[in-house]
């Protein structure tokens, strides 16, 4: 790793919607937040400029952008949404169990049920995240996971206490999900890309509506199906290792469309949060540099590098692009989190 960043994440604005619609064609189906639609892309960069911009809107959510600085091309996407499920609920199956004796045979049997929770309602949610195909393998989407959480150590007032994130569920290599099939599509007359990109488009009324109210017996499903329930798809596993790092945790609640795992966290408890600290950029001078993320602290033209710098107490040495990367001038307040490469020192790795 240079001195110098090669990356920069920021807000996301207008401009970025042709990347942004290159990048969805470029990812292929699946990435349910990120359809190729050009007018649902639009509306979901202003929604996120108006809620960078402190405005009040009924689909609040913090999109950020991961931007070569060589060639300011926009090669990846994540984002945070500060409150989901307000105007319908946000809608989980919770995995449950019961027991059942019967005296006169002697016998007990533990049964699982599946019942539709609304334990998430008001939680925040980070999502969205994906990067160019060629990215893959590098540090680039880590550090778009990770910019998500420096924004919220930033301004922790604009989230909830609790911050969840919701993996793609199993599906075949034929790419059907068999949880869907033994449930969703007995209530839904939709295919399952259909009804999970209405979910991620229109919200989910939908969902109130047709869903089954009773608790659900997952003896009474297909084998494949039970199998599903809480599997994460093949293509989450890097993302789902990635919330472990930052101590976010599975508590048996799955997804309704594919029962893919949910995770959750308290939000002053994930790891880039607690390791963050707020310093003033100091002039650069010499010395041994370690890698570190840096966030500026302004919301709406906020902005995330990682690079090597020097950090004492309560200042940040950064180099010139560094500073151009993230507007900032020597003096100016600055958010700072150990880098991948330090943390992991810290660890014992």
């Amino acid at each position: 790793m240079t001195d110098a960043p090669a990356w920069v994440v920021r807000a996301a604005r207008a401009a970025d919607l042709d990347p942004l619609l290159d990048l969805a064609r470029a990812l292929g189906p699946g990435m349910t937040t990120l359809p190729p639609d050009a007018a649902v892309l639009a509306n979901k960069i202003d929604c996120s400029e108006r809620t960078f911009a402190g405005q009040e809107t009924d689909d609040r959510q913090h999109v950020l952008v991961l931007e070569d600085l060589a060639d300011g091309r926009v090669l990846g996407i994540s984002a945070v949404y500060p409150r989901i499920g307000e105007r319908h609920g946000f809608f989980s199956y919770k995995l449950t169990k019961l027991v059942q004796r019967s005296e006169l045979l002697g016998r007990r049997v533990d049964v699982e049920l599946l019942t539709l929770s609304n334990d998430y309602t008001g939680a925040t949610e980070v999502g969205s995240l994906a990067i160019r195909p060629e990215l893959r393998g590098t540090s680039a989407g880590r550090l778009l996971a990770r910019s998500r959480y420096m924004l919220i150590a930033a301004f922790p007032h604009l989230f909830a206490d609790r911050v969840m994130a919701e993996m793609r569920g199993w599906q075949d290599e034929d790419g059907r999900s068999p949880f869907w099939d033994a449930i969703g599509a007995r209530f839904f007359d939709l295919p399952f890309e259909e009804a999970d990109r209405l979910s991620a488009v229109e919200g989910a009324g939908f969902i109130a509506d047709l869903m089954p109210k009773q608790p659900i017996y997952t003896a009474l499903l297909p084998e494949d199906a039970r199998q599903a329930i809480g599997r994460a798809h093949a293509v989450s596993a890097k993302a789902m290792a990635m919330l472990m790092d930052e101590d976010f945790r599975y508590e048996a609640h799955v997804d309704v469309f594919d029962g893919g795992p949910q995770v959750h966290a308290a939000r002053d408890k994930i790891r880039t949060v607690q390791d963050s600290r707020s310093v003033q950029v100091a002039e650069t001078g010499a010395g041994e540099t370690s890698p570190w993320l840096v966030s500026n602290t302004r919301l709406e033209d906020f902005r995330v590098v990682e690079t090597r710098a020097r950090a004492a107490a309560g200042e940040v040495a950064i180099d010139e692009t560094a500073r151009r990367a993230l507007r900032v001038d020597r003096g100016a307040e600055v958010r700072i989190a150990p880098g991948r490469e330090r943390r992991a020192r810290a660890d014992g790795m």
